[in-house]
């Protein structure tokens, strides 16, 4: 073969090769790319992804009935995504216990007082492990304290009722009986088991009255003519009654607490 021949194969050959579509170069200018359009991305949605990052990892770590699941809701101006339990203060319901309302009775039992089959101090999650997933939630603090209520719908002989469960860092302290509409109740069909078990059959003609056990438990009967209110108060434990001591204790005399109490409560159900 020609010797010019075979050299101008060679020159046509290379440049055909160095003129040939590399592959690797398409996929690094697309990856480039997607690193900037993402870059850009980030810059501009910073401000809501890494809320949702926060849920993300507050839901994982402490699940979503926890405190901290609520408390980023409230921080962050946005509507609870569970139902309230109650419409006004947790604190209010403690401070029947301190300030009973003008006409009250008050009665002595020899009965242990007892919420049912859940034993006061029961922490929360043992509490879910037996009833499941709470069907409504309210949080609050008194002072440094995280205070959480969950509540169930239940039905007791036919009458529809709410009960609620009351949490000072996690243990069950408070808990209560609500029936809502009394229209459908009768209430002597309350009071009759209440004050067979208690006060040993005592005829009660009260709309309003207190029940006081050899340790100091509580309870507290209310009917306000539109819902009957069955309240059972844990004062057995000292480092609960300290506390709540230090939010109600004063409260007829000096309510300052209180009512710091009250505005952080409403802070926190600003949902």
């Amino acid at each position: 073969m020609n010797p010019l021949f075979l050299n101008f194969i060679l020159l046509a050959r290379t440049a055909k090769d160095s003129t040939s579509f590399d592959p690797s170069m398409l996929y690094l200018i697309l990856a480039l790319v997607g690193i900037f359009l993402l870059v850009l991305l980030l810059v501009f949605t910073r401000a809501r992804l890494y809320p949702l990052l926060k849920l993300l990892y507050v839901r994982m770590v402490y699940g979503r009935f926890s405190y901290e699941f609520l408390e980023f809701f409230k921080e962050n101006d946005l509507r609870n995504p569970h139902n309230n339990c109650i419409k006004d203060e947790i604190s209010m319901h403690f401070f029947t216990f301190y300030k009973p309302k003008r006409g009250a009775l008050f009665f002595q039992t020899e009965t242990k007082i007892e919420f049912g089959d859940i034993p006061f101090l029961t922490d929360y999650k043992k509490l879910t492990k037996i009833k499941g997933e709470p069907e409504c939630i309210n949080v609050s603090r008194f002072n440094n304290t995280r205070v959480k209520l969950v509540g169930y719908n239940e039905v007791l002989q036919n009458m529809k009722m709410k009960s609620f469960y009351y949490f000072l860092e996690e243990k069950f302290v408070m808990g209560e009986y609500h029936f809502m509409d009394i229209t459908k109740v009768k209430s002597a069909d309350i009071l009759g088991p209440l004050t067979v078990k208690y006060l040993k059959g005592e005829n009660v003609q009260a709309d309003n009255f207190f029940i006081t056990d050899p340790l100091g438990d509580k309870i507290n009967y209310e009917n306000n003519g539109f819902s009957i209110t069955i309240r059972y108060l844990f004062r057995s434990d000292s480092s609960c009654n300290q506390i709540l001591d230090s939010v109600f204790g004063n409260a007829g005399e000096n309510g300052e607490t209180l009512i710091r109490t009250l505005k952080q409560e409403e802070l926190l159900n600003r949902f």
